[in-house]
């Protein structure tokens, strides 16, 4: 009810309601008992993560073994290090990830070099994003518990918490970035919304593909877009323009983008994710990340035009993937069993729910703010590569739009007495 009275207060274009509207309809206070649940919701995410981190903590292999190097060197020579000519770890390690999640790990190396340091932290981080999910929600005119309940419970980032992964710092930058931009922002927002969104592209290139739809739902409040652009720019600069001294050509963010297109589509990958598929003929042995991802980047759009029909029938599985049909390959090797069902359900009902939310709320102006660029990164990532865990990094904008779903009982109320 008061959101609704608040909705109605806001301007027709949109806009987010004044202060004055959100005293009057109440959204600007919790009661003692509704700040007490609040803080419950957010420690059982916490106490979740660190429980599973502490009977089932991944080892060290494959990505994470490098995320944590790379921390590691980062704490040990500098974080600038990172950005330099001859970083302190293999250069092919900083041309497949951006130096968001490592720099972050460099930056918790610096108090102590356990292993323990980033699972903890990062437990810590979910209950953050609950906090800032029920704020957004609350905002945007959603159900704040049900948002904050889910990222909570989702079994899916409750594993993730404990890997030396990106994700979880995805999330939580996410978070914020739709707290700060689910109504039209106005300045501050409009620069804590860019500088989040920096940072999250800077941990995860991933979420790059939500700047389109982003773009498109701040099309009519132009001051508010260029700032977010402008903080955005400002936040990708430094890397964007070390990476290119460094390779003396153009690099935006990584090298890998050819590689994932190639494989993606290659014409044998019938899943339209992950493929062992043969390196293309046409690229020297000697050639830079950068060049090397030209050459990919060719071939793959090669496989696309020479197989129309099979990146059609891979662009449909991979938005299938967003149900949960295909489990990712860490939950598979990491977690019980039984964890990795219950993940699989949660995903499903999630993405479902999200989808009978947005075609619910899809004449709602503010509607935009979060599901053009949640459509944004589901298409584009159709269009090119998708792996399982590209949907936990999702899962912000996907929590936030399914509370927004109503279920209503009106034949009940209907068959209700009416009061004498």
């Amino acid at each position: 009810m008061t959101s609704r009275i608040a909705q109605q207060a806001a301007r027709e274009n949109g806009a987010s309601p004044t202060r004055k509207d959100e005293v009057s309809a109440g959204l600007n206070r919790l009661s003692r008992w509704q700040t007490a649940a609040l803080a419950a919701v957010c420690l059982l995410a916490v106490a979740l993560r660190l429980l599973f981190a502490w009977w089932f903590l991944p080892p060290l292999e494959s990505d994470f073994y490098w995320y944590r190097l790379a921390g590691l060197a980062a704490s040990q020579h500098g974080l600038a290090s990172l950005f330099s000519a001859d970083p302190p770890v293999p250069m092919w390690v900083l041309s497949l990830w951006p130096p968001g999640y490592p720099l972050f790990l460099g930056l918790l190396y610096s108090v102590t070099g356990s292993i323990w340091v980033a699972p903890i932290v990062q437990s810590i981080l979910g209950g953050l994003s609950c906090l800032t999910i029920f704020a957004a929600a609350r905002r945007w005119g959603a159900n704040p518990w049900a948002a904050a309940g889910t990222i909570a419970l989702y079994p899916h980032a409750i594993v993730y918490s404990a890997i030396h992964g990106a994700e979880t710092l995805t999330i939580f930058l996410l978070s914020i970035a739709l707290f700060a931009g689910v109504t039209s922002p106005r300045t501050r927002r409009a620069v804590a919304y860019g500088l989040s969104l920096g940072l999250a592209i800077l941990t995860r290139c991933h979420t790059m593909l939500l700047m389109p739809g982003i773009i498109l739902a701040l099309w009519n409040q132009r001051r508010a877009l260029v700032i977010v652009l402008c903080c955005v720019v400002l936040v990708l600069a430094p890397w964007a323009v070390s990476r290119s001294v460094v390779y003396q050509r153009p690099v935006f963010m990584t090298t890998f983008f050819g590689h994932l297109l190639y494989m993606g589509n290659y014409a044998e990958n019938t899943t339209g994710g992950y493929y062992d598929a043969p390196t293309p003929i046409e690229i020297p042995g000697d050639v830079t990340p950068p060049e090397e991802d030209v050459y990919y980047t060719a071939a793959g759009v090669r496989e696309i035009l020479l197989h129309p029909w099979h990146y059609v029938l891979v662009s449909a599985r991979r938005i299938v993937t967003w149900t949960g049909v295909e489990r990712d390959e860490w939950m598979q090797k990491y977690a019980p069993p039984w964890l990795g069902h219950l993940s699989l359900l949660a995903q499903l009902l999630l993405f479902f729910a999200a989808a009978a939310a947005a075609i619910e709320s899809w004449r709602d102006p503010r509607a935009r703010y979060v599901i053009w660029p949640a459509l944004s990164l589901v298409l584009l990532t159709a269009l090119s590569y998708h792996m399982p865990r590209y949907t936990l990094v999702a899962l912000p904008y996907f929590a936030l739009i399914a509370a927004r779903l109503r279920i209503r009982f009106d034949g009940i109320a209907e068959a209700a007495p009416a009061p004498h």
